[in-house]
């Protein structure tokens, strides 16, 4: 049964990542720990199998040309050092610190991007804004770092609104460019973590289905409209801020 739950766990961050480009973090860690994973492993966990998942939705965008491979290394580069600082912040923060904090955030940018996208149109390309908040940037790198270090996740979640407001990307390029992102801060952010304790059986069978189900689901997202993405992702941001509130008022 523990095999089988780990199996849909996978499942659902693949086609969260490929799909969307985020969501990988924040369906992790919860869904990790209500089957049995402690709070501190699930983390770990979660920035192993995310970015692995981000990988293999890396392949499908890239031969699509979506991935802005410039802007996205440039991005991962100035939230490294949130990232570090974040994973050391959260080996001495109490666990339920950081699940209030991480549904207060959930809510945030589930919000902000639900209505960011029920007030666009559905195939209109967004125009780059970088030259005139270029402060911004370095701003929203440096916090979406802060967040992957400290809540363990890889950062999508806040990496696509990021770049689609900040940057001026349409959802289509966003949604690809994330998961380089994605990719990058994991892997910063599991350094500090790299001697912490690790839910071994959960890791390889979640990063099994997830690499697999990351990679078809990039292969659909074309399917979607730029205003549809937007409306699912933030829902699912949205739902899962209320299992993390759930999860929090438990501890």
């Amino acid at each position: 049964m523990e095999l089988l739950e780990f199996a849909l766990i996978g499942i659902a961050l693949g086609l969260s990542l490929g799909l969307f480009g985020g969501g990988g973090g924040i369906l992790a860690i919860p869904l990790l720990v209500a089957a049995g994973v402690p709070t501190d492993e699930a983390g770990t966990t979660s920035l192993v199998v995310v970015g692995i998942g981000a990988m293999g939705g890396l392949i499908p965008h890239a031969r699509a040309g979506r991935i802005a491979w410039r802007e996205g290394v440039v991005f991962s580069a100035l939230g490294a050092a949130g990232a570090i600082a974040g994973s050391r912040l959260a080996l001495v923060t109490d666990d339920r610190i950081q699940l209030w904090g991480f549904a207060v955030v959930l809510v945030v940018a589930g919000t902000l991007m639900l209505r960011k996208s029920l007030r666009s149109g559905d195939g209109g390309q967004s125009t780059p804004r970088a030259r005139q908040a270029w402060w911004l940037v370095v701003v929203a790198a440096l916090v979406v770092g802060l967040f992957t270090g400290f809540f363990g996740v890889g950062g999508g979640f806040l990496v696509v609104p990021a770049l689609a407001l900040v940057m001026g990307m349409s959802m289509y390029r966003a949604t690809a460019t994330a998961l380089l992102v994605i990719t990058l801060n994991s892997a910063v952010a599991f350094i500090p973590r790299a001697g912490e304790a690790l839910d071994l059986t959960a890791t390889v069978v979640v990063a099994a289905f997830v690499l697999i189900s990351s990679a078809l689901a990039a292969r659909w997202s074309n399917r979607w409209s730029e205003r549809g993405l937007g409306i699912g992702f933030a829902s699912l941001v949205l739902a899962m801020s209320v299992l993390t509130l759930a999860q929090a008022s438990a501890a």
